[in-house]
């Protein structure tokens, strides 16, 4: 499994000696679907010269077309199957053109995220993976914790994971308390189906068992049918309790083409801004109606804004918040909003010591509704 974030290039190139020119033929679809019997894109290009036989092909935007990112659904403790249009699957096949004939070079399989590398990481040449999570270990989760939920959803992270072989591969999630008794649940996934899935797994099972009240820690397990292990690096999940304020839930898709959810737990400020087109009104006789005035504001409307705060958080929400300002889809509380911060500067215990994040939202929506 290749797995490809289609936001940054993704480059097919045809270098061969003897062809006089290059195809690619991509195969896009997503989850739930096949491999279509024809291309969905053919693209082809005649070499620059004799001695320069290499083509490039950028490949990452037609995929992008087949990913739409909506929103993220929460999910139970157990998790579920993300959402099919969140992500793709496509198959590259590349010929090269001697004479007028052409020749097929090789047949490949990938996976396309709605992610983006760095600059510095330079071309982006997916490896081989057969588990891969679509967020930065490192990072803590944080959640609001309630004496009771309206709901046993929970916010998630994304692993998308290569199943040859139905149950002689085996994917474990399994949640441990941290509070110093020995207590775990294991979550099996895809017992008895086989293929590349993208699995939403909740961040913690508190909704659905007690017992991890006080957080928990997260570690994945990959056993291959042959072969050893891979167990991916561990990761935490910590309740807050708020007691003044009333926490939001942002929801956005990270670097990693992952939903990612930052919690702002503390003060928010809402603000509404109004817009309208003013006209000089003609008087409707000579005895006019002194109480129209001369003026007035017509097709009025409005958006509303909201300003909020992280409250303390660990110094590697840098990237966080990075990726939020980045991301092309952002909610609060299932509303979809655009990012009014614009810049961010990067906070560091050894300086700020304590360190709050404060950024401008406004929602993506006009207060009136004048959809047609």
């Amino acid at each position: 499994m290749k797995v490809v974030k289609v936001r940054s290039p993704f480059i097919i190139e045809v270098n061969e000696a003897g062809a006089i020119g290059s195809k690619v033929e991509l195969f896009i679809y997503n989850y739930g679907g096949s491999v279509p019997a024809t291309p969905t894109y053919t693209l082809s290009k005649p070499n620059p010269s004799t001695t320069q036989l290499s083509t490039s092909y950028k490949v990452s935007n037609y995929v992008k077309e087949y990913i739409d990112n909506i929103k993220a659904t929460y999910v139970p403790f157990y998790g579920e199957v993300e959402q099919n249009n969140e992500w793709a699957l496509f198959r590259v096949k590349r010929y090269k053109l001697v004479g007028s004939t052409y020749t097929i070079l090789d047949t490949i399989d990938y996976v396309g995220v709605n992610g983006f590398s760095n600059y510095t990481d330079g071309n982006q040449t997916p490896g081989e993976v057969k588990v891969l999570l679509l967020s930065n270990s490192n990072i803590n989760n944080y959640y609001y914790s309630q004496t009771s939920y309206p709901n046993n959803l929970i916010q998630y992270f994304n692993l998308i994971v290569d199943k040859p072989t139905t149950n002689t591969t085996t994917i474990d999630v399994k949640y441990e308390r941290i509070d110093g008794t020995v207590y775990s649940i294991t979550n099996n996934l895809a017992v008895g189906y086989g293929g590349i899935f993208n699995f939403a797994q909740a961040i913690t099972p508190v909704k659905g068992d007690a017992n991890f009240i006080n957080g928990c820690k997260v570690t994945i397990t990959y056993t291959p049918a042959t072969g050893s292990a891979i167990i991916l690096p561990s990761f935490y999940t910590y309740p807050i309790e708020e007691c003044k304020y009333t926490p939001v839930l942002c929801d956005f898709i990270n670097r990693y083409g992952g939903w990612q959810t930052i919690t702002f737990f503390k003060a928010q400020t809402n603000a509404i801004n109004v817009k309208g087109s003013e006209y000089n009104l003609l008087p409707s006789a000579i005895n006019y109606n002194v109480n129209k005035g001369q003026s007035k504001v017509f097709n009025i409307n409005g958006t509303q804004t909201v300003k909020l705060n992280t409250g303390w958080v660990d110094e590697n929400y840098n990237e966080l918040i990075t990726d939020l300002l980045l991301s092309e889809t952002v909610l609060l509380d299932s509303k979809p909003v655009k990012v009014k911060t614009q810049s961010h500067t990067f906070k560091t215990q050894l300086k700020d010591k304590m360190i709050n994040f404060e950024l401008d939202f406004e929602y993506s929506f006009d207060l009136i509704n004048n959809v047609i």
